[in-house]
């Protein structure tokens, strides 16, 4: 449940943010789209500007095609003298610096070419002559500004043909004037276009040769370049087939082809995801934007929203497109940062109402408080008096005499049942101490009772089971005296002697002391050792057993021998026992009993080793009581035991048997 103090000033504060929040918002949004109209605007002006300045640009190539065109009809191209046809193109380029060189290739593969060239030093423009006849040469000429050479050299390792570029294949198709795609110059490897015209003297002669004039277009990159798009916008001409035309950054038009030569990048292949995703973004792509329209679009590149327009140029023969292209941030960050000022003064604002009404709240609910600590000591049965602070309002001032008169009554209340109480109690000790008394008696005298019965008939059994292996084994050597004494005397003295062995032997099982494994299985078959018809086998490594593990393994080892003796191998002559142990690395002990009796085992040997009978259930307890695991087999050969302890000498500290175990 929430305190009078947490409602007040969270009601306060939430009532403030969201009043100047709503007042945020109806701004920021307001002026978001108004920067956001401004931006399609933008974009679109730029691509306007773009487009204008492009074909204002290509413009004097309209006048190179009807110059082409005046030459292809000029008798200029069909005199001989190739000086005079040089120094033609040499006036033409030097006056339009719109033109990179003018050009003339004939069917033969002769070919004149007149460019600008300022890669010697003192020269500014070249002439490039092959010849083919009577063998093919190629000759570089380096000329000053006023047509005087300055350098020359021969190159006849190149290998250009006129006959193979595209503005001679493409002129020889058709007898007007031709516009190439644009493409990479051969000499200068700048991306350009040329517009050319097929030569023809006579139609029934045939094609004589090509004239043409190249235009670099690297000039729209250095233009592009120029434009202020916002702060990361930028601009690019892209052909219909995706290609960059111009980009303001000049390395992302070319790309290294297969071969190793140049070639136009692709919009898809540059470092530029926001170009890429402006023309992709086009419904159709840019074939499906008409010559002289414009589109805007809105798409994502680098995790922000960005504004584009495309618009394609009015002339059939470029079908180029200008993408114009700034992310929105640039234009909304002005209106970011008054935002996050706006947030600013929230939070500021925020902070002050909190500030005032956790005050106000700490004035009204202190006393509120004192009063609420008071009552629940009250419940609590504490009724002695707090101090309470001051109530300024009349009410809480009402309150808190109450709460004195009612605090006071509940004092004297209290002290009177709380004297009735005692009186009450004692009378309830008093009978719960004689009841507790008389329990723990009769629970005790049950005990004692439930233990007796148990340990009288856990003896009794025991008892007729020794009893009866006495007798058994009793008679079993004194068979065994009388089949080897010569006189009635001698069989006498021999019997006597092996039941005092065995006596000893039963004494020293129920022994307390601690024993080594040796003694104890020695003590046990010492009534059988000495028989010359029993072959006996006692071997094992040092070990030590405490005096809580002496019994059990006195026990284990009597019951084996008593059968041995019953049913086993010392029932009679030609037996063989052979009891062997070890000592593992871990302490742990495993114990091998094995019998070979003369004749094979009976059934009586077979109930023997049965699970059912008082002699396998005090194996099984006395194997629990070592924490060993007992396995017990009969074969055609003989009884087989194997008892696995664990380490002997530290049993009783781990597992403490108890006086009544059986």
């Amino acid at each position: 449940m929430w305190s009078f103090r947490t409602v007040l000033t969270t009601t306060l504060v939430a009532l403030q943010v969201a009043a100047l929040l709503a007042i945020l918002a109806l701004t920021y949004f307001a002026s978001q789209n108004v920067l956001l109209s401004y931006a399609e605007q933008l974009t679109q002006r730029v691509a306007d500007d773009t487009t204008t300045f492009t074909q204002n640009f290509l413009n004097p190539a309209d006048d190179a095609a009807a110059l082409s065109q005046r030459l292809a009809e000029s008798p200029v191209l069909g005199t001989s003298d190739r000086a005079a046809l040089e120094r033609y193109f040499y006036e033409i380029v030097r006056s339009r610096s719109d033109f990179a060189g003018i050009f003339y290739g004939a069917a033969d593969g002769t070919f004149i070419y007149v460019s600008r060239d300022s890669s010697v030093e003192g020269a500014e423009f070249r002439v490039k002559r092959i010849v083919t006849q009577p063998r093919r040469s190629v000759e570089l000429v380096y000329l000053t500004a006023d047509f005087r050479p300055v350098s020359r050299r021969r190159d006849d390792a190149d290998l250009y043909d006129p006959r193979t570029r595209p503005w001679y294949v493409k002129a020889s198709t058709t007898s007007n004037v031709v516009w190439t795609d644009p493409y990479i110059f051969f000499s200068s490897q700048r991306p350009g276009i040329t517009v050319a015209t097929a030569v023809r003297a006579d139609e029934r002669l045939g094609m004589r040769g090509a004239v043409g004039i190249d235009i670099e277009i690297h000039a729209l990159s250095r233009f592009l370049d120029g434009l202020k798009i916002g702060n990361r916008g930028s601009a690019a001409i892209v052909s219909h087939s995706g290609e960059v035309i111009a980009h303001r950054d000049p390395s992302f038009v070319l790309a290294t082809d297969v071969s190793g030569g140049q070639r136009f990048a692709r919009v898809w292949e540059i470092d530029d995801p926001a170009l890429a995703n402006a023309v992709s973004s086009l419904p159709g792509g840019l074939a499906n934007v008409q010559p002289g329209e414009a589109q805007l679009t809105r798409f994502e590149a680098g995790g922000e929203s960005w504004r584009g327009a495309v618009k394609r140029l009015a002339g059939s023969r470029t079908p180029w497109a200008v993408v114009t292209y700034l992310p929105e941030s640039d234009i909304l960050g002005p209106i970011y940062m008054v935002r996050n000022i706006g947030l600013g003064v929230v939070a500021i604002v925020v902070a002050l109402t909190a500030l005032l009404g956790a005050l106000l709240a700490r004035a009204l609910t202190r006393p509120l408080a004192s009063l609420a600590t008071q009552a629940e000591r009250i419940s609590e049965g504490d009724f002695a008096d707090i101090p309470l602070p001051s109530m300024w309002t009349k009410e809480l001032a009402g309150t808190r005499q109450a709460m004195r008169r009612a605090t006071s009554w509940l004092r004297d209340y209290r002290r009177e049942n709380e004297t009735l109480a005692e009186r009450l109690r004692e009378a309830g000790r008093v009978l719960e101490r004689r009841v507790t008394e008389r329990t723990a008696e009769l629970a005790v005298a049950n005990s004692d009772l439930e233990q007796a019965n148990d340990n009288a008939e856990m003896l009794a059994h025991e008892l007729d089971h020794r009893v009866k292996n006495l007798f058994a084994i009793t008679a079993s050597l004194v068979t065994l005296a009388a089949k080897h004494a010569a006189t009635p005397q001698e069989a006498a003295d021999e019997a006597r002697g092996r039941i005092n062995a065995l006596a000893r032997a039963h004494a020293d099982t129920q022994s307390t002391k601690e024993s080594q494994l040796g003694q104890i299985v020695a003590s046990v078959l010492k009534p059988y050792n000495g028989i010359a018809e029993v072959q006996l086998t006692i071997k094992g490594d040092p070990v030590t057993v405490s005096s809580s593990s002496v019994t059990p393994l006195g026990l284990i080892l009597y019951e084996l021998a008593t059968n041995a003796a019953k049913y086993g191998a010392l029932r009679g002559s030609g037996g063989a026992l052979d009891v062997r142990w070890s000592s593992a690395g871990d302490g742990a002990v495993r114990m091998v009993w094995s019998e070979t009796p003369a004749e094979p085992p009976g059934d009586e040997a077979v109930d023997a080793s049965g699970h059912s009978g008082f002699g396998s259930v005090m194996l099984d307890a006395m194997a629990s009581r070592l924490n060993a695991q007992i396995q017990r087999q009969i074969t055609p050969k003989g009884v087989h035991v194997v008892l696995t302890m664990e380490k002997l000498e530290e049993f009783a500290s781990r597992r403490p048997v108890s006086a009544d175990a059986p």
